[in-house]
């Protein structure tokens, strides 16, 4: 198999490709640079993955089987995108434009090498006066569905990953443990918020996750999710963090 660039989450920097290189970079305050500005034939690992299983299922074969690329870019422009995932969504907790397959699979592979265990809970603003308060849970240039839950107390939601969608928990009143786990891994990321210092964790792909109320009242989550819920293509499958 003749395989273009390939990327995707959790490939090695400075070894697998330059996605993970620069995504590495901008997530550990190094700076990326641009040594030879080429312009790349790109494949997600995803999709590479879909096109060994259709050969193997197929039984196809050849001496020589050359693999198409997805997508193109040049260097520079991998890097500014990279940079724009970096200047809104790390720093300030937006979420970009996911439409395009492409922008998705890159700030997914992004979004893959922050240290979550830092990183998250995210705190979000809280405005209040007389009247009450107001709180902005989710800035997004993107699409999606959003989703409002109560859970009772001792309730967990979830223990199901996506290899997909980008997801976020807002928690807005009440208590919550949010738990995450990488596939194929052990290490378990436990974080608590609490809706009185309103804050949101996001589920990067690949890592299974869950929300319990482990407070004495119900427990009040926004969810925001970058796609409609699709029964025949759910993306979404279980596994016990």
């Amino acid at each position: 198999m003749v395989i273009p660039n390939v990327f995707g989450p959790f490939g090695n920097p400075y070894y697998n490709s330059v996605v993970a290189t620069f995504s590495h970079q901008l997530t550990h305050n190094e700076q990326p640079g641009v040594e030879v500005d080429a312009q790349l034939k790109m494949l997600y690992v995803g999709d590479l993955v879909k096109t060994i299983y259709h050969l193997i299922s197929n039984k196809l074969s050849d001496n020589k089987l050359m693999i198409p690329p997805t997508d193109e870019a040049m260097v520079s422009e991998l890097l500014s995108l990279l940079q724009s995932f970096r200047n809104q969504y790390y720093e300030q907790g937006i979420i970009p434009n996911l439409s395009d397959s492409f922008e998705r699979n890159l700030f997914n592979t992004f979004t893959c090498y922050i240290d979550h265990s830092k990183f998250f809970p995210f705190k979000l603003n809280l405005n209040s006066d007389e009247r009450g308060s107001f709180v902005e849970t989710v800035k997004l240039h993107s699409g999606g569905q959003v989703s409002f839950s109560t859970t009772r107390p001792g309730v967990t939601r979830g223990n199901h990953f996506h290899t997909r969608k980008a997801e976020r928990f807002a928690v807005i009143k009440g208590k919550a443990s949010i738990q995450l786990r990488r596939i194929g891994t052990d290490e378990i990321l436990n974080f608590e918020l609490d809706g009185r210092m309103p804050s949101f964790v996001d589920m990067p792909v690949w890592y299974t996750h869950n929300i319990t109320n482990i407070g004495e009242e119900d427990l009040y989550t926004i969810f925001w999710i970058n796609e409609f819920f699709d029964p025949a293509d759910p993306d979404t499958y279980y596994e016990k963090v």
